[in-house]
């Protein structure tokens, strides 16, 4: 079964002690101190598995894929 792709809109989940950046040339950046969850804007930016950009605390930015988990629910 292959794995489903995030899209816009998705709910996502982010652990702890992870960085989250402003753009991809970077100004402004913050570590998470607690889980939280984020809504996806854009998967996968500029086609490359590198980046994602969300929505967060207020604002827009942008993790590293492999620190976005999608939620999913259990029928």
């Amino acid at each position: 079964m292959r794995p489903h792709q995030l899209q816009k809109g998705d709910l996502v989940y982010l652990p702890s002690d992870i960085t989250l950046i402003d753009g991809l040339t970077v100004k402004k950046w913050f570590k998470l101190e607690e889980p939280t969850l984020a809504v996806m804007i854009e998967p996968d930016v500029n086609n490359e598995s590198i980046y994602h950009r969300v929505h967060v605390l207020g604002g827009d930015w942008y993790v590293r894929t492999i620190d976005a988990l999608e939620v999913v629910s259990h029928d």
